[in-house]
């Protein structure tokens, strides 16, 4: 007589009813160990269990506990990029945002997520945090503030019409072919208070760094560089009245000094500034050099631009906005200038404890600063970030122009390329769900100055 199939199925030496009870408990946030004596299940059989099926919730992780794998690979793929595209988009997501995408996705996937995430409507920390070990390529980093004009300004058709500019120039004067004649100009802020850098101190400490003042005295720094890697001697412009030698003692050799009631830079010194470039880059008409800067009121005054002319220098100016790309002096330049500038600064007071810094004592941190920033390597290094020497138009991505392709916070759809075409109708609207994360994206309105709104030649 054949005796009937035992219905109670048995995995091992345990029911599948024990092995579900024993997910559930881990699910609802059990340990392995606990859930395995709860269940009476071999604690080794259940860990080797939840480790080798890849569609459970709850995974085992050697000397780390439970962690949390609710996508799949494919699925993380596609979080991962849309991270990726919102940072790049200068619309960053916090790690807070980050783990309500993540619910978003499960939920409109339909995919089990744990108890707590129904609660507290996104995902878990410690999901958050392992998703990050799996992904060697995202970190977490703090944003430089980027304002909405800058952020915008940077576009194809911008980049396209300097790059057609600079390659006319070009083309027009062999001598610029190779670099020698070719140079960038542009001014930095150089107060007598340093910013702060990091120092080492007790934990949980809190630590001060003593600086010169509140807000300090600022000078305005002029820097030339040429392609190939040389550095003219800069412009300081002192916010005083009447100029005196006194101010440039430890400033680089041949520096021009300058003054101005508020330490920047006006039309009438650009005048002074453009006869200092054309002396120190030995500029003549049977000589033509090219200078690229930004287009600033001060740089555009009929006198400095005539002067330019005659003496045989052809200017090039960027499009407003564009400069902490395309310039190369902004691009590679500035930071290392400003770190030993600071470097120094600290050092003279620690040499005089008790004295403020002021502004007689900027040319000789400039001085310090100048040729340890403005080396070859660093200029020519700029240059070529930049696109400009080597002539390279097409230098920038994709990447470099997504923040001028969106006016809001990217809208995406988090229905997986798997989903059936059913699912992926929308309760408010019935319009279907994209497969992929897309990004909304639409132009920016771009206000044009006149005179201003594009890069120019002046021959």
């Amino acid at each position: 007589m054949q005796m009937p199939r035992n219905k109670d199925r048995k995995i091992g030496k345990h029911k599948k009813d024990d092995m579900m009870s024993a997910l559930l408990m881990m699910e609802n946030s059990s340990s392995i160990r606990t859930a395995a004596k709860t269940s009476k299940i071999p604690y080794p059989t259940l860990r080797r269990y939840v480790k080798k099926n890849v569609n459970m919730v709850i995974i085992y992780h050697l000397n780390r506990g439970m962690i949390l794998i609710v996508f799949t690979e494919e699925h993380e793929q596609i979080i991962l990029k849309y991270y990726k595209d919102c940072a790049l988009m200068f619309y960053g997501l916090t790690i807070k945002e980050c783990r309500k995408v993540a619910y978003e996705m499960a939920k409109v996937n339909g995919i089990t997520i744990p108890s707590s995430w129904e609660r507290d409507k996104m995902s878990g920390l410690e999901w958050f945090r392992f998703f990050k070990k799996r992904a060697p390529d995202f970190s977490l980093k703090k944003p430089e503030a980027v304002s909405f004009a800058r952020a915008t300004a940077f576009k194809r058709e911008a980049v396209a019409t300097f790059f057609n500019n600079l390659e006319e120039l070009l083309k027009r004067e062999p001598r610029f072919v190779d670099g020698t004649r070719i140079f960038n100009l542009d001014e930095t802020a150089t107060t007598t208070v340093q910013k702060p850098q990091r120092v080492v101190a007790p934990t949980r400490a809190k630590v001060g760094k003593m600086t010169s003042g509140e807000k300090g005295t600022l000078v305005t720094t002029c820097c030339m560089v040429s392609a190939t890697g040389h550095a003219l001697p800069p412009a300081l412009i002192f916010p005083r009245k009447n100029f005196k030698n006194l101010m440039m003692h430890g400033a680089p050799p041949s520096s021009l000094g300058l003054a101005s009631p508020s330490g920047w830079m006006t039309s009438d010194l650009f005048v002074e500034v453009m006869k200092h470039f054309i002396k120190c880059s030995s500029t003549t008409p049977e000589n033509p050099s090219l200078l690229i800067m930004d287009n600033h009121e001060s740089h555009l005054s009929i006198e400095a631009l005539d002067l330019a002319k005659k003496s045989g220098v052809a200017v090039l100016t960027f499009h407003p906005h564009t400069t902490n790309k395309l310039q190369p002096i902004d691009v590679g330049l500035i930071g290392p200038l400003k770190t030993y500038y600071y470097s120094a600064l600290e050092s003279w007071m620690l040499q005089n404890p008790g004295r403020p810094v002021t502004i007689y004592e900027i040319a000789r941190f400039i001085g310090h600063a100048y040729p340890r920033s403005m080396t070859p390597l660093n200029i020519t290094a700029a240059f070529a970030k930049c696109g400009i020497f080597p002539y390279n138009k097409d230098i920038f991505s994709d990447d470099d122009f997504m923040p001028s392709s969106v006016t809001d916070h990217p809208v995406v759809s988090r229905k997986s390329p798997d989903a059936e075409t059913s699912a992926n109708l929308d309760k408010n609207n019935q319009q279907p769900h994209s497969t992929h994360l897309e990004t909304r994206r639409s132009s920016f309105y771009h206000a044009i100055t006149p005179d201003r709104d594009s890069p120019s030649i002046l021959s």
